[in-house]
Formats: structure tokens, sequence, C-alpha cells
């Protein structure tokens, strides 16, 4: 629906909502805004379209909007004039859905449901990003597909930063976030185990738990920067910081696909792979040591 919507056989009749001012925060939380823009830009029956050149503090090329990476989210030209009638502006930086329109083709879906086809639809991996990918896990996966790892678990740890600027109450230890799955795991026979995190400690806790286990888990990983957090990355080149977002879109590839995925519910990361789970029929909630978050 939203590709038909986006990709009129005629634009000149349209109405249009232009997506600019990105929101200065992290990855996930930037993905999130961008999709409430889009939302609202739906729920007034137009075409959202990119204003060019944007200033998205993660895309790499000329037009430093998420095109970088995903495919076009429409097939329209910008409009050359703004009137604030056929054409508006939508800034994409609220992290928020004060009021949740849903188009009457959605009424009888819940808005999460709703949400997750947005974010779906957003981010759509480009076919050189998903080259990209694809060739990442290749070098770094024995076997190289990662199609031949099922079933397996994906545990993403985030603190540091969440934990020093208050965002997150507390940091948790991997050992909690393992305490939640261990039991099902082992019913379920799954052994295979790929863990991430900004935080470079996480993969030594896991060598420690898993000589507790007797070696049960076997650990797959990518081998990536650690402490690549928001604040490191506004200090990066443009191009510094499109190679961290492909390890970023790598990491995504992984956790999606995962059979069972441990997060940190704090972390917009960690909601977007959930909602990306979600798009691929994966209906298991996500285990998360936190019972609140904040926004």
């Amino acid at each position: 629906w939203f590709y038909e919507h986006q990709h009129p056989i005629n634009c000149t009749n349209k109405r249009f909502a232009i997506i600019q001012n990105y929101a200065w925060s992290g990855f996930g939380s930037t993905v999130h805004q961008i999709a409430w823009a889009f939302g609202a830009a739906i729920a007034d029956n137009r075409i959202a379209v990119y204003k060019i050149p944007g200033n998205w503090l993660y895309g790499d090329c000329n037009s430093t909007t998420p095109d970088c990476f995903f495919l076009p989210i429409t097939n329209c030209s910008i409009p050359s004039k703004v009137d604030g009638n056929q054409t508006i502006t939508i800034n994409a930086k609220f992290g928020h859905w004060s009021k949740s329109i849903i188009p009457s083709t959605f009424q009888n879906q819940t808005f999460n449901w709703y949400r997750v086809q947005i974010i779906f639809y957003l981010i759509r991996y480009k076919p050189e990003t998903l080259a990209h990918v694809l060739n990442a896990i290749s070098k770094q996966f024995q076997p190289s597909s990662i199609d031949l790892h099922h079933p397996y678990i994906a545990v993403y740890v985030r603190r540091s930063d969440k934990v020093r600027n208050k965002e997150m109450s507390r940091a948790f230890t991997l050992k909690q976030y393992f305490d939640l799955f261990d039991a099902h795991a082992r019913q379920a026979n799954i052994s295979t185990i790929y863990i991430n995190s900004e935080d470079e400690k996480v993969l030594n806790e896991f060598v420690q738990i898993n000589k507790e286990k007797q070696g049960y888990y076997k650990l797959l990983n990518l081998t990536l920067p650690r402490n690549i957090v928001f604040g490191s990355l506004i200090h990066m080149t443009k191009q510094q910081r499109g190679k961290i977002v492909l390890e970023f879109l790598t990491d995504l590839f992984i956790e999606a696909n995962a059979d069972l995925h441990v997060g940190t519910l704090t972390s917009n990361w960690c909601r977007l792979v959930d909602e990306m789970r979600l798009a691929l029929g994966k209906l298991i909630p996500f285990y998360t040591p936190e019972q609140i978050y904040r926004v």
C-alpha cells in the first residue's frame, strides 16, 4: 500500500510533504522520528519526499538523506515551491506520536502494527547495502551464510552512555540477560548465540558466563569497533559515519533474522530490531531486563 501511494503513475496532481530537519540523535532515534514524519504525511494524504540535500547526520552520499542506504521512498520529484497547501514541510525531529491517525485501509490493525509497516518500508536496503551486509557476514561467519546458523539467539546489550545520560535507570550485566532466556534456549536446543554491544566488556563477560555453562553456547560475533555511541559519531567525518552505518545495518540484518531476540528496551536500536522482526513475521516478544523505558 505504501509503495503504491508513494509511486503514483502521475505525480503532477498530488499533494506533498517534504521531510526535512532531521533529529540530531542516535541512528535508531532518527529512524523512528523519520517514521513519525512519514506517518504524518500519510495521515494527511500526502506523498512524502526527502528534502535534497538533507541534513541527516548519517547520510554519506550527496543527498545526505536515508536514500544513501535505503531504497527511494517515492518516484516523485521534490516540488519546487512550498505553498503551505499542495506542498508543506514536516520536520523529522519529533520522537513521539501525539496523535495516531491511521488510514482507513488499516483501521482494523493496531497502531503498533502500522508503525512497524512504516519502519519496514522506510529502511528497505538498497542492493548495494544488502550486498555489503552479506559480504561482511560471509567474511566473518563460518559457515558464511546466516541462514546456515539457525536456530540462533541474538543479544544486544546497550548501556554505557545510556546510563551516564540517565536514559537507563542502571546498567545490566550480560548474566542478567542470560538469566531471561537460558532455560528456554536449552528447552528449544538453541546453542548458537550472536552477541553485540557498544560496550567492549560484554564479550569478556560472555567468556566467563560460558565457562560456567560448560561451553554450551557457540558464539557468533562481528569484529567491529566498540564504544561507538552518539557522542563519538558526531565527531566523525561523513565517510566514517557511513562506514559505521553499514556496520549497524549488518547487525540489524543478523538480529532481525534471529530465532530469539534479547535486547535493551530503553534502546531505540533494540526497538528497531524488534519492529523489523515483527515485519518479518517473528511474533515472539524480545527478552529484556527492563520493565520500563524513557522515550
